[in-house]
């Protein structure tokens, strides 16, 4: 029997195979790998949740010692750390905003790797 023979047999065989005898478990066969993607996503929310029940607000500053830092870090071009005044529904302290002053709008601060502006009025604390 030659190589093409040995082939054609071996195909042969697996059609019959695939056609009669093989039974696909379907989704059995996956469900390790959802739930272990599952269980990461859990855990992922859980830690965000849990840091965000843990964070607290920062003591106040008034808005003349924002602005004056915020004009600070604009002129040497340091990074600043914002926390706002709003809270969530749930009563979840606003999360801190990193990231170099780009600049003053109206009365809005502009913080680069952020897409939103920061109203001065809201803001509660700044490192």
């Amino acid at each position: 029997m030659d190589n093409q023979d040995k082939l054609n047999y071996q195909l042969i065989n697996a059609a019959h195979f695939f056609q009669n005898d093989y039974q696909d478990r379907g989704m059995v066969k996956w469900q390790g790998y959802f739930l272990s993607d599952h269980t990461e996503d859990v855990g992922k929310y859980s830690k965000n949740r849990l840091d965000n029940v843990k964070r607290q607000d920062y003591e106040e500053m008034s808005e003349k010692a924002i602005s004056q830092y915020l004009m600070k870090a604009f002129d040497q071009q340091f990074k600043v750390t914002i926390q706002l005044r709003n809270h969530n529904d749930q009563g979840i302290v606003s999360p801190l905003y990193h990231g170099k002053v780009l600049g003053f709008q109206d009365n809005n601060v502009v913080l680069s790797d952020n897409i939103q502006v920061f109203p001065l009025p809201d803001i509660l604390y700044v490192k």
